[in-house]
């Protein structure tokens, strides 16, 4: 690991903000790369299980025991989470040498506590989440070897944050993309070789593992022990600040296999509901990690003047609501026609599951971009309280509808939480700017427009010709591509126009 070493108490050499305009123009460029890393990544990430699931070298129920051993590993990952990157965007000591090394030390020192601790519960851990299907992967082995990613992710360079700081992507998205492609190739050929649920753990440790060691490329930082007493204060009242979030979000994004596993003992329906909602999330997957990445500095940058703050964060949501919201409606018109066709009709599907899947990814993304803002005014208690709602919600009605109605009715559970936790936290922003709802309102529907508009056409030509299969899924496309071209080109004019 090399890099530049400055001297104590010194800015990194990275840190300064790079030349080469505005932050608006700097915002717009990490835009453009955390966009195309993003869907490069996502490209990828959504080709392992459709490769794997066309092959038949994976099954639901080798899903289903992959899912439970990430869910019991990731609840006491998530107990002790450490937002090192996004204290070192807020903090006003961010690029200070001293500070970095303190985040690296104190991510370091929990991720061995976290380890060991792990590693000491991987056989109580895989006797809990035995079932009859899964008695055949050895859980406790996999529960050994997942107790090493957070380890692996804690090796990363501090250095990170401070590019992401000054809003310059470029080498981060390029690492992470490596990555990404890398883990993935490893897993589908592991897979081939018939390791099934064991191709999934080891293409899962491989991720982090990679990330850490080309972000030492794309961010150089030469890492020290160091513990300074005023960066471990700042960290801790931050972190303390934000306490349960992470852990909040694990309980919510593995309430399926809880349910499905564990009350329901379905291993397929939850294999199947596990892919289904990796295709389904991708307008929240894209806007979390493309908006929400660029966003955090950005508004951090502009949190002592409201008004620009209050520009900036409108035009975010009538961003997602443009492009995420037509590529939502695509997404749902499609049906169960769009999984069973990446797929297979081997592995199957929930019918009409998708649909409602869609349904929670986009309110879901539109939560993405609401969310960041109250981590960068360094409120995310705030966020917090409205995810916590969001899993009492999903639990407390998500179990009885499960077991009442299945899939879709935990599906639409789902969806109830997500909707609840948006509310909560455009209220608070809301209050936090001082924003009229009546502008809010007006942002809304101007936004939703194209995306009412295909929604129509849509369903006109249900109505007309009622297409399906592959021609469904071209509709589809096309109907998508062309709603989402207009407002692309508009801003690439803009952008032309002031360069």
């Amino acid at each position: 690991m090399s890099g530049s070493e400055p001297t104590n108490g010194t800015p990194m050499a990275g840190a300064a903000p790079p030349a080469g305009g505005t932050l608006r123009q700097r915002t717009m460029k990490s835009l453009f790369w955390q966009l195309l890393g993003v869907g490069g990544q996502r490209a990828v990430v959504l080709v392992q299980p459709i490769v794997l699931a066309r092959s038949g070298w994976i099954t639901p129920t080798d899903v289903a025991a992959f899912v439970v051993v990430t869910v019991g590993i990731g609840i006491v990952e998530a107990l002790t989470t450490f937002v090192g990157e996004q204290t070192t965007i807020v903090s006003e000591r961010g690029t200070d040498r001293r500070y970095l090394d303190t985040v690296f030390t104190v991510r370091l020192l929990r991720a061995l506590g976290v380890c060991a601790v792990l590693c000491a519960l991987s056989w109580p851990l895989g006797d809990f989440f035995a079932s009859a299907e899964s008695a055949t992967y050895w859980l406790p082995g996999m529960f050994l070897c997942l107790s090493f990613t957070g380890l692996l992710d804690a090796l990363q360079s501090p250095a990170r944050a401070v590019a992401m700081k000054s809003l310059d992507f470029r080498r981060l998205v390029v690492a992470d993309f490596t990555a990404a492609l890398l883990a993935t190739a490893t897993t589908i050929a592991l897979a081939a070789q018939g390791l099934a649920a064991w191709s999934l753990v080891i293409g899962h440790m491989a991720n982090p593992l990679l990330r850490s060691l080309l972000g030492y490329w794309a961010a150089p930082h030469r890492p020290r022990f160091c513990l300074d007493r005023g960066a471990v204060k700042e960290l801790l009242h931050y972190n303390l600040g934000a306490a349960g979030a992470p852990f909040v979000l694990l309980m919510v994004f593995s309430a399926p296999a809880m349910v499905f596993h564990k009350l329901v003992g379905d291993d397929r329906t939850l294999g199947q509901y596990e892919f289904a909602s990796k295709l389904a999330r991708l307008p929240e997957d894209v806007f979390l990690r493309v908006v929400g990445a660029v966003a955090v500095p950005a508004y951090a940058q502009l949190r002592q003047d409201r008004a620009r703050l209050t520009e900036a964060w409108l035009q975010a949501v009538q961003a997602f609501l443009v492009l995420g919201g037509a590529l939502t409606i695509a997404m749902a018109w499609c049906g169960d026609t769009l999984p069973l066709l990446l797929f297979s009709e081997q592995y199957g599907v929930v019918p009409g599951l998708f649909a409602l899947l869609c349904a929670h990814g986009g309110v879901a993304g539109l939560c993405a971009v609401v969310g960041p803002l109250l981590w960068a005014v360094g409120k995310p208690s705030i966020d917090r309280n409205a995810q916590t709602m969001r899993c009492l919600i999903v639990y407390g009605a998500g179990i009885p509808a499960a077991l009442q109605w299945g899939a879709l009715g935990f599906a639409a559970a789902t969806i109830l939480g997500i909707t609840a936790a948006l509310l909560w936290s455009c209220w608070a922003v809301i209050d936090y700017l001082g924003l009229p709802l009546r502008r809010l309102l007006t942002v809304l529907v101007r936004g939703s427009g194209l995306a009412f508009a295909l929604l129509l056409a849509l369903l006109a030509v249900d109505l007309a010709f009622a297409p399906t299969g592959t021609t469904r899924l071209l509709v589809a496309m096309t109907g998508g591509a062309l709603a989402i071209a207009k407002p692309a080109l508009r801003l690439l004019r803009q952008r032309r126009a002031r360069t």
